[in-house]
């Protein structure tokens, strides 16, 4: 079939929308009309090849909800109508080994994936763009995608907030659940107030962490970061934000997790963690602006620990359903990270805005309801 999709010519090219032909679904992947797709800034990185470099042209969005129009053979999850947000984390099979033991983003039976790959678009001079950061395209009317990278949302759970929920929320959110798993009174600092940041703080509210600090050199983020849970704030422009978490918490906080970009913050957040604590890294850069040089061994001696969250360690199913709960019942909230809307057409500006402070942006495209 044929639809319209944002394409950039080559790596670091801004989008052209054009019409294009998209393969029929194949065995166990699922067509969707999508309706809407949040942009997250490894949308940026990914088409201007900071998370890789690729050759030729490219498409991009991987926070993505949508109704499914096909599905192809072998497919049993989901059915024609049925309203899914779709990511980058999959479900796994359920019943290999890594499932059974809670590891589901690393399941056996799942086929190999990996970003820079050929997408399913043909476009009319017969060139097949390479698919950024994720196993479907939101920046376009239809997309393809293998059924495990999708979840059914319930039909009071708005699509512009699923496609929150499909990498940026979970990112943050889950990684105070699932990777940190805080316990009530325990401390949290969070380095970066972004939607990603923004998610970690509302994961330590709802864990029951005190205090909970968020760093920021913008005001207006750390104003909303009030509003998510945040006890104290604290603005990194205009002070030692070391220092100003050890006032905080006599010996640094139990949990510092990372939310930004740049070797010299994880330092940062190690010198401003707890000698028992642990430092988490979400955000990241270019691969060689994040060699970390700065640290030694004996840093390690007392029993501080460093380590990472991809995509918030979620089980996909499992935990966007209990999200999706803590949404209307209203522990949680997404609406208030949601900034601007823009049309397909309007990708480019969209895209300048999100890069020049905008939380998460929606790019709607069949609506949002």
């Amino acid at each position: 079939m044929k639809c319209r999709t944002a394409i950039a010519e080559k790596m670091g090219d801004p989008f052209v929308v054009e019409e294009v032909e998209l393969a029929e679904p194949g065995a166990q992947e699922v067509r969707l009309k999508v309706m809407t797709c949040t942009i997250c800034h490894s949308d940026i990185h990914g088409v201007r090849g900071e998370h890789g470099p690729y050759e030729g042209c490219a498409t991009a969005g991987h926070e993505i909800a949508g109704i499914v129009d096909s599905v192809g053979s072998g497919v049993t999850y989901v059915k024609p109508g049925d309203r899914v947000l779709c990511g980058v984390v999959r479900a796994g099979c359920g019943v290999c080994d890594n499932c059974m033991r809670g590891r589901s983003w690393f399941c056996e039976n799942l086929p190999s994936f990996g970003f820079r790959q050929p997408g399913p678009y043909t476009r009319a001079n017969g060139k097949v763009p390479i698919q950024t950061n994720a196993g479907a395209t939101g920046f376009s009317e239809y997309t393809n995608c293998h059924e495990s990278f999708l979840c059914k949302i319930d039909d009071d759970i708005p699509f512009a907030v699923a496609s929150a929920m499909a990498c940026g929320f979970i990112t943050g959110f889950g990684a105070i659940l699932n990777r940190c798993q805080v316990k009530p009174g325990e401390s949290v600092a969070i380095i970066g107030s972004g939607g990603v940041g923004l998610s970690a703080v509302q994961g330590a509210r709802v864990s029951g962490a005190c205090p909970i600090i968020a760093i920021d050199i913008v005001e207006s983020k750390l104003e909303l970061a009030k509003k998510c849970g945040a006890t104290h704030t604290v603005d990194s422009k205009s002070v030692d934000a070391v220092k100003a978490v050890r006032e905080i918490c006599k010996y640094g906080a139990d949990h510092t997790l990372i939310a930004v970009a740049g070797k010299g913050i994880k330092r940062q957040a190690w010198d401003m963690t707890a000698p028992w604590g642990e430092a988490v890294i979400i955000g990241h850069g270019r691969r060689e602006e994040e060699m970390m040089d700065e640290f030694c061994a004996m840093d390690f001696l007392q029993g501080k620990r460093f380590t990472g969250s991809v995509m918030g360690a979620v089980t996909l199913r499992r935990d966007i359903a209990k999200y999706s709960e803590f949404y209307r019942r209203g522990i949680i909230d997404i609406d208030c990270m949601l900034t601007n809307r823009f049309s397909l057409d309007q990708i480019n500006d969209a895209f300048y805005d999100a890069e020049h402070g905008a939380l998460k942006n929606i790019v709607v495209i069949g609506g949002e309801k």
